[in-house]
């Protein structure tokens, strides 16, 4: 699935939920496994946060996605679409806002 990056400080669109001190926590409690590389399938760096990411479609919805990414394909200068398994994908709940 073809997605990218949501522009944002770097504790992403939304406060962390409770219990969770970085995004890639949220994940890999939510996911129910450890990580260890990014996810963007033209990767294969080590992962080191939870990119919040959407679909490219250009549509804004209260739904958006954390998946495990590295530094560089989560930085700001990153703003091409990228490629990751759409098993990979955590939805943030509207109910987080």
């Amino acid at each position: 699935m073809k997605v990218k990056n949501l522009r944002w400080g770097p504790s992403g669109p939304r406060s962390l939920p409770k219990g969770h001190n970085s995004w890639l926590s949220y994940w890999t409690t939510n996911y129910g496994r450890t990580v260890t590389v990014c996810k963007n399938k033209d990767c294969d760096n080590p992962s080191s946060v939870g990119g919040h990411v959407l679909p490219p479609d250009g549509k804004r919805s209260n739904n958006w996605y954390i998946v495990p990414l590295c530094d560089e394909c989560n930085s700001e200068q990153n703003r091409h679409e990228f490629e990751v398994e759409p098993r990979h994908l955590v939805i943030i709940s509207s109910q987080l806002s």
